[in-house]
């Protein structure tokens, strides 16, 4: 049995190691796409490194500095020769809209025509599905660009994880799933797996990546900070004032971690307004940092998928949102289903 795992983000990674490892027996393929080089490299190490999960790791990205059709028809080259050489019996994917997805479960699918495809969590999407699904430019024109531009093997996904290319869905939380994600057999991914010894050798190598966090004792660590892009508080004075009287009430100064969104370029700004407190990577994934942190630790952050993976990873953890813009309702209600309560920062 070979597995193809189309990683694009921290979070694919970790399920990907999941399932690899879960499936350790089949043949393993990791096939990265992000268009972030650095996030690239780093966790492409890590697959080489652990070749007895990864038996093979093939770097896909995009240049976004390149010509980008031109950079996708290479891409896709590059997929066929490895189809050619490793037909794939089962392809996962964080993201069925992906161009490099579905072209590989179209040209495999003329190898192997029970080539299944399989869609992996991808956070809050999952679950209260896609910003635009009811806007007409998202349903109707660009899936007619896409089987203009590339041919009629491009399926519509009206959410990530709908299109016709998926019959699975491995989720952290199936009940809650996207009505289109219903449609889906659906299964639960395996919890356990995120605490065996092999994830977590996996995981301290790519936190050992990261200059200066191997020397935080993370047991003091009581509270997490993950904010939101910097816009929002560089322009509003009171935010992280706000913020800091509401934490700083329940926790000392020394107690707190600090991350910044992975985005965030203007780190010292946080420094100037938390002298006392430690200072995260903003690009260290949260995925990475659950295993290290104690069930007493809180996390506090602004409504996200870093918030929900906290909360299905580590359920013991107490997690908590800011109550700030405006909350789909139907995100709100996935949030208090999962226990994370809401708190109004600007009340203090």
């Amino acid at each position: 049995m070979i597995n193809y795992f189309f990683i694009s983000s921290p979070l694919h990674f970790c399920i990907a190691t999941n399932l690899a490892i879960s499936n350790k027996d089949d043949q393993n393929i990791a096939l990265f796409i992000s268009k972030n080089k650095a996030t690239v490299n780093q966790y492409s190490k890590a697959t080489k490194y652990f070749n007895t999960i990864f038996n093979e790791t093939f770097d896909l990205s995009i240049n976004p500095e390149r010509n980008k059709l031109k950079e996708i028809k290479y891409c896709f080259k590059k997929i066929e020769k490895i189809i050619t050489l490793l037909p794939a019996n089962k392809i996962f994917t964080g993201n069925d809209r992906r161009l490099e997805f579905q072209f590989t479960m179209y040209k495999t699918r003329l190898i192997n025509h029970n080539v299944e495809g399989i869609y992996i969590d991808d956070g809050a999407i999952s679950y209260i599905g896609h910003k635009s699904i009811n806007n007409l430019l998202h349903k109707y024109v660009d899936p007619y660009l896409k089987k203009l531009m590339f041919g009629t093997w491009w399926k519509s996904a009206l959410t990530t994880g709908s299109s016709s290319w998926i019959s699975k869905a491995y989720l952290a939380m199936p009940s809650n799933a996207h009505p289109l994600l219903q449609t889906k057999e659906l299964i639960a991914i395996k919890q356990e797996v995120f605490c065996s010894e092999e994830f977590l050798k996996v995981n301290d190598f790519l936190i050992a990546t990261y200059n200066g966090l191997t020397k935080i004792d993370f047991l003091n660590v009581k509270v997490v900070l993950c904010l939101p892009y910097e816009s929002l508080y560089l322009h509003d004075q009171t935010f992280l004032s706000n913020i800091s009287k509401a934490i700083l009430k329940d926790y000392k100064a020394e107690e707190l971690a600090i991350k910044a969104h992975p985005r965030s370029k203007n780190i010292s700004v946080l420094k100037e307004n938390f002298p006392r407190s430690m200072s995260l990577p903003n690009t260290l994934a949260m995925e990475l940092l659950l295993p290290n942190l104690t069930d007493n630790t809180s996390i506090i952050g602004d409504v996200s998928t870093a918030l929900l993976t906290a909360k299905w990873l580590k359920p013991n953890l107490k997690v908590k949102a800011f109550e700030i813009n405006n909350i789909p309702n139907n995100l709100k209600i996935l949030f208090q289903k999962l226990g994370i309560e809401f708190v109004n920062i600007r009340s203090h």
